[in-house]
């Protein structure tokens, strides 16, 4: 019997796995990642375009077609068939910006990619602390239940029928009607929690390892001084540099590429020739300086929008702290000052049962107990969840 308990509790300990496990393995198999990383491997086939020509332009002309003789190619010197080739020549270190600007662009893609792995770890742990949350609650409710219950049989054994309190009874079954509902709720909130877990993961999860429990937090100067590794603000700032790589791609575009243009002209009874032809298109009309101004404003407003999302982010840290450290001082006050009183009580009125006394004090007691037991976890669960929302404020998988 031994072996068997000892072998069963193996086999739950292998089948459960840590909330990092189940980040590690959602980052590798999470098909919206995939996404990402395909777009971010695309992004080295972008920047060796960069560095590629234009194609060049082939074409073909056959020159004074007679409509009195459309197949006659002797009747003059202008009639002739010809094969030319354009070329134009990246010039003004073009290739070079337009190489800069992809490169810029995959950053972009690069901390797009670490801000949905970020938010991918964040909402795993939210799921997890949350299903370890309502799993602490259904225990809870059910040890109590197991109390009321108890209590309710020894009310019956101890207290004579004709003395006994017929509204002590109905109170006591009524509670334990109201537990067996929350039970219910959250047995069914549990269920749609674990499914979304599963697709979160993309696996089916049977048991989380780790316990919610609290800590000291770390000061708000820890999470400050942490700030700038968010890839949401890298991506922002990326997002910035592409702007300032198109632009100065833009400015070069005032100085126009030229080109080559080869024919080489076939007659028919008088000698071939060729002809080079070279030029520049001609940037009279002033849009090249309206594209530069563009450029420049979408600089601007991108680099507006990485100051906005830092005092953003600063903004959310503080927040977010000043919840932390509440729901740790509140857990304290609970776990010291309010249980052990609680726990005073009702042993005091599981004692006057067995006397006589009144089944509806201890009943009040329990339910007072049970609600504050409640309140204990669901501190627990929101100082783990405050602290996941740092944690990924901060760019932490």
């Amino acid at each position: 019997m031994r072996i068997f308990f000892l072998s069963f509790m193996i086999l739950a300990l292998a089948e459960a796995q840590s909330i990092h496990q189940l980040i590690q393995y959602s980052i590798k198999k999470h098909p919206s990642l995939k996404s990402i990383e395909h777009r971010l491997s695309a992004m080295d086939e972008r920047i060796e375009k960069t560095q590629k020509w234009e194609n060049p332009d082939l074409s073909f002309t056959i020159n004074d077609i007679q409509f009195r003789k459309p197949l006659g190619r002797t009747a003059e010197r202008m009639q002739y068939q010809a094969v030319n080739f354009k070329q134009k020549f990246p010039w003004f270190g073009k290739r070079k910006a337009s190489k800069k600007v992809a490169q810029e662009e995959k950053r972009v893609v690069f901390h797009t990619l670490k801000s949905a792995q970020v938010t991918l770890a964040y909402n795993i742990r939210i799921a997890s602390y949350t299903i370890k949350e309502l799993e602490s609650r259904i225990d809870i409710l059910n040890k109590y239940k197991h109390l009321a219950k108890q209590n309710i049989e020894l009310f019956t054994k101890y207290i004579a029928t004709d003395t006994m309190s017929h509204t002590d009874s109905v109170n006591a079954e009524l509670s334990l009607s109201n537990i067996e509902i929350r039970l219910e709720k959250y047995k069914s909130i549990l269920k749609t929690q674990k499914e979304k877990l599963n697709y979160l993961v993309q696996k089916r999860v049977k048991k989380i390892s780790n316990v919610l429990k609290i800590n000291k937090p770390k000061s708000l100067r820890y999470y400050l001084s942490h700030m700038k590794k968010n890839p949401q603000y890298h991506m922002k700032l990326a997002k910035h540099k592409v702007a300032m790589a198109n632009k100065n791609l833009i400015d070069m575009e005032k100085n126009p590429d030229p080109y080559v243009k080869v024919g080489y002209f076939n007659r028919t009874i008088f000698p071939d020739y060729a002809t080079i032809s070279v030029g520049v298109s001609l940037p009279i009309y002033g849009t090249e300086a309206l594209n530069s101004e563009i450029a420049q404003k979408e600089a601007l407003a991108s680099q507006s929008e990485s100051i906005d999302y830092k005092s953003f982010l600063e903004s959310e840290i503080r927040t977010n702290y000043v919840k932390l450290t509440e729901t740790y001082r509140i857990y304290n006050i609970i776990q010291h000052k309010s249980l052990p009183q609680l726990n005073h009580m009702l042993e005091l009125s599981a004692t006057a049962i067995e006397e006589g006394a009144s089944l509806l004090t201890y009943t009040n007691t329990l339910e007072q107990k049970l609600t504050l037991e409640e309140e204990r976890i669901s501190i627990i669960a929101e100082f783990v969840r405050t602290k996941a929302k740092l944690l990924s404020l901060i760019g932490v998988i």
